[in-house]
């Protein structure tokens, strides 16, 4: 009987031990199909402009274009997001919004409430019948906020509301200032290409992708900061807000956004896109796995302020520590 209970325990434990694997096996494969099939709803291209004022490329800036996207009276129960009118745009509105898309269309149960979509609301300096006090929301405050943000924005965001999981590689710094301790290597090629991550990546994953400049005509280790600490002449994040969308037969990383600069508005914005492995020095996957928790953003008021994310945005940079402890990731 002894030997019977002690093989039921052996049992247990194992399934216990599946049961436990890292999240990075779990994908709710609905969610997934949902967000990329929200991308959809998107204009090619519409322009690809930070700017804060119109010119006449851009006589709407993409402040402006993402605040007439979010259409949401005080009497609505949800938002309608009307992607054509988010235009120009940048690479966090395009993630951001394609999020919020998403979850309009996964929503159909109303499992997310009224207040939870009000504070997803991107506030955005212009005042209206949920902003009546047209408060901006700079990098960490809010919902949208903490979604443009410097740094691992959607994997804190996404973090802090326990909906989903994150996790990131780093091919470490090149040059020895940006060094984070003695003995850091700067992977080979190869040896980045064959990095674990890339095999974990599933298509409707979101990336923050930080860009290897190292072999670029000017070149710059930029790839090995997270966040912009204000010192002039220092090396600062040079990232991208992107949907994973797979890759390509001959390995390349795809992925949608909205893509620029360049020197042609006909072009830019959004649309597909892929580069080489070798392109990105930092990476962090996000995945959603709970869509419904994004009910917990009604926790999350408007002009709430993540500590972390905000100090990104001009007081400091980010240890590679910090990222994974910000984004849930284990050591």
């Amino acid at each position: 009987m002894k030997r019977v209970t002690l093989i039921i325990a052996i049992v247990l434990v194992a399934t216990a031990s599946l049961q436990a694997k890292p999240h990075r096996q779990q994908v709710n494969r609905q969610w997934q199909a949902t967000l990329l099939a929200a991308i959809d709803s998107f204009p090619q291209f519409g322009g690809y402009y930070t700017g804060g004022k119109p010119t006449a490329d851009y006589p709407t800036t993409a402040w402006q274009g993402l605040h007439n996207a979010f259409v949401m009276s005080a009497t609505d129960s949800r938002p309608y997001f009307d992607c054509h009118k988010a235009q120009p745009s940048f690479c966090s509105i395009a993630t951001y919004a394609v999020l919020v898309k998403a979850l309009t269309m996964w929503d159909c149960k109303g499992k997310i409430s009224r207040q939870a979509w009000r504070n997803m609301k991107p506030c955005v300096g212009i005042a209206d019948e949920l902003n009546t006090q047209g408060v901006g929301q700079d990098d960490g405050v809010g919902f949208w906020g903490r979604a443009n943000a410097n740094g691992p924005s959607m994997g804190v965001l996404i973090h802090e509301l326990k909906a989903g999981f994150s996790m990131s590689a780093y091919r470490g710094a090149k040059s020895e200032k940006n060094r984070e301790f003695a003995g850091e290597r700067y992977m080979t090629d190869d040896e980045w290409r064959n990095d674990p991550i890339w095999s974990k990546m599933l298509p409707g994953d979101i990336l923050k992708i930080f860009w290897d400049k190292n072999n670029r005509e000017k070149p710059s280790d930029s790839g090995a900061i997270v966040g912009y600490n204000g010192v002039k002449g220092e090396d600062q994040e040079a990232g991208h807000s992107v949907i994973f969308t797979g890759f390509s037969p001959d390995g390349k990383v795809r992925y949608w956004s909205s893509n620029g600069p360049g020197k042609d508005p006909k072009t830019l914005g959004y649309k597909h896109a892929e580069c080489d492995k070798t392109d990105i020095q930092r990476l962090v996957v996000t995945r959603i796995l709970h869509p419904e928790r994004f009910d917990n953003v009604r926790f999350m008021p408007i002009t709430d302020i993540n500590q972390y994310l905000w100090d990104l945005n001009g007081v400091r940079h980010s240890t590679t520590a910090e990222v994974k402890a910000q984004i849930g990731e284990k050591p």
